[in-house]
């Protein structure tokens, strides 16, 4: 069941109304079988899976806060971080790092055909700062065991984020207060802005992104044109799920963090990476940046510990050299901005605005590697950025016509309005009814093209 088909708007609303008119006492027992029902919806055997989580995490947390021995608790702590990062290494490494190694072997590896679990980056990496938590003494263990698996198995933010804490999430669940006024008001002007967002930038940049990167010989200005693309539609494609996350949880009176804060806007990578998939950023920054010595035990632990941040972060995103190679690249950006002691400028200083080019130039560039098949693929479109460019071809080969192309440039140009409406900023009743319309036109003329592209983050 995913968020942009209509099954999702029918079952949200049935919670919603079925959380208001129930019990308060039961309000937890609701959402926990609702949240439930949406994972099957995706593959009801997996479901196992998250619960397996659910158990070994509730359960080593419970222990860790018994145990006054700290080797068992440290024993504990690592029991769950090994079934957590087992988990992920089975489901989602196993193939790639077989296959590594049968390289280095000089052999070759079949791949086995293994089912990922929807969401299983985002869940495992909530349990586990769970766990880290409860034995750093920043929380009490949980004892309910339904407010626990509710906590980590919540279905807005289940399958792609945003990445919650304990003591920011499990206190709103536990207390099941109904949504306000405001809170409907303010999920639904989110659900609006991020099914527009999806529906008509994403999903509307999509298919030219595809056609260059699946062409044999695309021109450099096609390859260029569709990386400014690929930046508008992942964007738009996780903002836009993050943002529908947040609304749907509005309307059941609970709130979750902001994932994005206009991340190309940013002057730096570092300050880009603040903006962007920011749960995500906090998750490394308290588990891997600051045990590692961050910023306070010299220059070269600081490298290390972003190179290790960044490094992570790419393999998180999936299980190629891609990835791997796009981390690295981001780390060793942010390391150079450590070394040369640069940062961020005001919006109005002329250097400013230089920074800014560089950095979106740079993350534009990136994407190339984020989004290429292989690093094959990655280093042919790069070279062909280099060639004798053919603007009229390049423009060709994106595949739009001229109504596509309008749609696309107008759709954009409401990004301003749409973070307007993310941060509940003041928006005009014209505003409102047009973002809707044109909502409402792309969902059904998805539908009727046989449904939309899916969240491109659903695969992490």
């Amino acid at each position: 069941m995913s968020f942009d088909t209509p099954q999702y708007a029918l079952f949200l609303g049935l919670i919603a109304l079925l959380h208001r008119l129930c019990p308060r006492r039961w309000r937890w027992a609701l959402l926990l079988a609702g949240s439930l029902f949406f994972y099957a919806c995706w593959s009801a055997p997996l479901t196992l899976v998250i619960l397996g989580v659910i158990a070994l995490t509730y359960a080593c947390g419970l222990l860790i806060g018994r145990c006054t021995d700290q080797k068992r608790r440290r024993l504990c702590r690592a029991v769950a971080a090994a079934g957590c990062i087992g988990l992920l290494v089975w489901f989602k490494y196993f193939n790639f790092l077989a296959g590594a190694l049968a390289s280095i072997a000089g052999g070759a590896w079949e791949p086995l055909d293994i089912l990922l679990p929807v969401g299983c980056s985002f869940y495992t990496f909530q349990a586990m700062s769970y766990v880290f938590d409860v034995y750093r003494g920043r929380i009490e263990p949980v004892r309910h065991f339904g407010h626990y698996a509710l906590y980590i198995a919540f279905f807005p933010q289940l399958v792609a984020g945003p990445i919650e804490r304990t003591n920011a999430l499990l206190p709103q669940l536990i207390s099941a207060a109904p949504a306000s006024r405001g809170d409907v008001r303010a999920g639904i002007r989110l659900l609006l802005s991020g099914y527009f967002r999806k529906l008509v930038i994403a999903d509307l940049a999509a298919p030219a992104v595809n056609r260059v990167f699946a062409s044999g010989m695309p021109d450099g200005s096609a390859v260029l044109l569709a990386l400014v693309l690929f930046s508008f539609q992942i964007y738009c494609d996780f903002a836009g799920y993050s943002e529908i996350a947040q609304g749907s949880a509005y309307l059941l009176g609970i709130r979750l963090r902001r994932n994005f804060d206009r991340p190309y806007l940013a002057r730096t990578v570092r300050g880009f990476w603040r903006r962007w998939h920011m749960s995500l950023t906090a998750w490394f920054t308290d588990y891997v940046y600051i045990p590692l010595g961050g910023n306070r035990r010299g220059t070269g632990r600081q490298i290390i510990a972003v190179m290790a941040v960044f490094l992570l972060s790419g393999l998180w995103h999936g299980a190629d050299w891609t990835f791997v190679l796009w981390g690295f690249l981001h780390g060793l950006l942010c390391v150079m901005e450590i070394m040369l002691r640069r940062r961020e400028r005001t919006a109005n200083d002329a250097a400013g605005v230089v920074q800014w080019l560089l950095t979106a130039a740079l993350v534009l560039l990136s994407w190339l590697l984020f989004r290429a098949e292989s690093l094959g693929q990655a280093a042919f479109l790069f070279g062909r950025l280099f060639q004798p460019w053919r603007l009229r071809d390049g423009m060709a080969q994106l595949g739009y016509d001229w109504a596509e192309a309008a749609c696309l440039a107008a759709a954009l140009c409401q990004l301003p309005l749409l973070d307007r409406l993310s941060r509940n900023r003041p928006v005009g009743r014209m505003t409102l009814f047009y973002l809707t319309v044109c909502t409402l036109l792309a969902w059904l003329l998805r539908a009727a093209a046989q449904g939309s592209s899916a969240f491109i983050y659903f695969q992490f």
